[in-house]
């Protein structure tokens, strides 16, 4: 399936799910912004002041991301394979771009089409985000997201040790929602009013209810 499809919603709608799911059905690329932004954290391959950001839930610095993605989109592209993002299109610049900087939209025309782009709105109210992000684990070794209980320190994927992230603090949570509501709910209303196909779609049914609705429109 060669298109770029795009998973938004707040923290914890199941946007990195629905990307590993809808990566394997159709041998997409799975592009997680927040894992690899996450990465790059822990291998401390950021710059400091991107470091900052990252670790107070702010979101990070559009134009330093807006360099770091597109690279990543052109070599996906050129190789052939459809992509699949989750965790992105977090800012009207870092979607559009702006003066000389060319966006990740505007990138994904160049190497998919317009016509083969398509937006799904995950969504979820604050108090669901808060309740699984503070619940949520991460593997540290295949990144697997888990929401059981406290007592499970193993993934049950991979055997890897199940880890918090950084930006999964309740405090640094409400940030993000903050962010949310604030940088990337105008993205969403830009995308329609320029014609590309947003779907909204109810985040809180079971991850297989969510990825069957998901699939009629891909059909």
């Amino acid at each position: 399936m060669k298109k770029a499809i795009i998973l938004m919603g707040p923290p914890g709608a199941g946007k990195g799910t629905q990307a590993e799911l809808l990566a394997y059905k159709f041998g997409l690329i799975h592009l997680d912004t927040g894992r690899y932004l996450e990465l790059l954290f822990n291998e401390n391959r950021m710059p400091l002041k991107i470091r900052k950001e990252f670790k107070q839930g702010d979101i990070v610095n559009p134009l330093w991301v807006l360099k770091v993605f597109k690279e990543l989109i052109r070599r996906i592209g050129d190789i052939g394979f459809g992509i699949v993002f989750s965790g992105s299109l977090r800012t009207v610049f870092e979607t559009f771009g702006g003066g000389k900087n060319k966006g990740i939209i505007p990138t994904l025309v160049d190497n998919y089409g317009k016509k083969n782009i398509i937006v799904f709105e995950l969504n979820i109210p604050a108090e669901v985000t808060l309740l699984r992000n503070s619940k949520r684990k991460i593997c540290s070794v295949c990144w697997k997201p888990h929401l059981l209980g406290p007592a499970l320190r193993n993934c049950p994927f991979c055997g890897g040790k199940l880890v918090r992230r950084v930006q999964d603090k309740p405090f640094i949570i409400k940030n993000r929602l903050k962010e949310y509501e604030e940088r990337t709910k105008p993205v969403l209303k830009k995308l329609r009013a320029d014609g590309f196909k947003v779907i909204k779609i109810d985040g809180r049914p079971k991850a297989t209810v969510i990825f069957d609705k998901i699939n009629r429109y891909l059909k």
